[in-house]
């Protein structure tokens, strides 16, 4: 399943590709008026939860709660108390509507590109499996996993050792999978951030990620030098690339990871 997050400005009618929506609820829409450290260091108001559970209903998509500054790498009880906080979101959540398919970015599992890469033998890599597994008292509570695959560095090999290992824990919830990928480098490599990704290296993320989840969430489109979305560009070699693999997909073709 492809699913559509992007961002983008005059973009087309992605259903005729066969992308579906997917409702992405960002920081801001919970913590709209105050979003100062000390607002954000509690719950948001719990009235403004249950709205966001009704209009989300009122789409009946799939939903990703992207709230990602209640850190759960800080210590056992810095991690039971956020922890506790993304329960109660849930349970508001589903209280107020009880159909709705929902999820977390990022936290299942824990994204540590420098620890997965490093073999599963690896002492690095056992404790981040270690910090995973404490992270597992979300997973019962949520429909669907949503881990960001994003890239980091121009290195394709690690890219893939990266998100087979990260796929490979995410999996272990026992949950759907489907995994974020942005067809652009993250802002904080400074010689490649923002950059597009060759349209080869988006290739094979595509199929990587075919491969090892149930599913995918292209992001983007989001014009950090503005502040503002992008400009759709229909010509853009991304969007090339995943054309082609749509139609592959549609009609059930196998390609070579190779």
């Amino acid at each position: 399943m492809v699913f559509d997050g992007t961002l983008y400005r005059h973009k087309p009618e992605l259903g005729s590709y066969g992308i579906k929506p997917v409702d992405i609820l960002y920081m801001t829409r919970f913590w709209p008026n105050d979003r100062s450290p000390s607002a954000l260091g509690r719950l948001p108001r719990e009235s403004v939860v249950r709205q966001l559970a009704r209009e989300a209903s009122a789409k009946a998509q799939p939903v990703v709660i992207d709230i990602e500054h209640w850190r759960l790498d800080g210590g056992d009880k810095q991690m039971n108390t956020n922890l506790a906080r993304y329960e109660s979101v849930l349970r508001w959540m589903r209280n107020e509507a009880p159909g709705l398919k929902l999820g977390y970015f990022g936290h299942l599992p824990m994204t540590a590109y420098g620890w997965s890469i490093r073999g599963q033998g690896s002492r690095a890599y056992r404790r981040w499996q270690i910090e995973n597994k404490k992270r597992g008292a979300l997973a019962p509570l949520v429909d669907a996993i949503y881990p960001p695959l994003y890239t980091y560095f121009p290195n394709q090999r690690d890219w893939v050792r990266f998100a087979i290992a990260n796929l490979r824990e995410a999996h272990r919830y026992g949950k759907p999978v489907y995994a974020f990928l942005w067809p652009q480098y993250v802002e904080r490599n400074n010689q490649v951030g923002l950059q597009y990704l060759p349209a080869k290296f988006w290739r094979l993320q595509l199929e990587t990620v075919r491969k090892y989840a149930d599913g995918v969430v292209i992001w983007g489109g989001w014009d950090g030098k503005h502040g503002g979305p992008a400009t759709w560009d229909e010509t853009a070699p991304w969007w090339t690339v995943t054309k082609q693999f749509l139609r592959e997909l549609q009609h059930g073709q196998e390609t070579d990871l190779h």
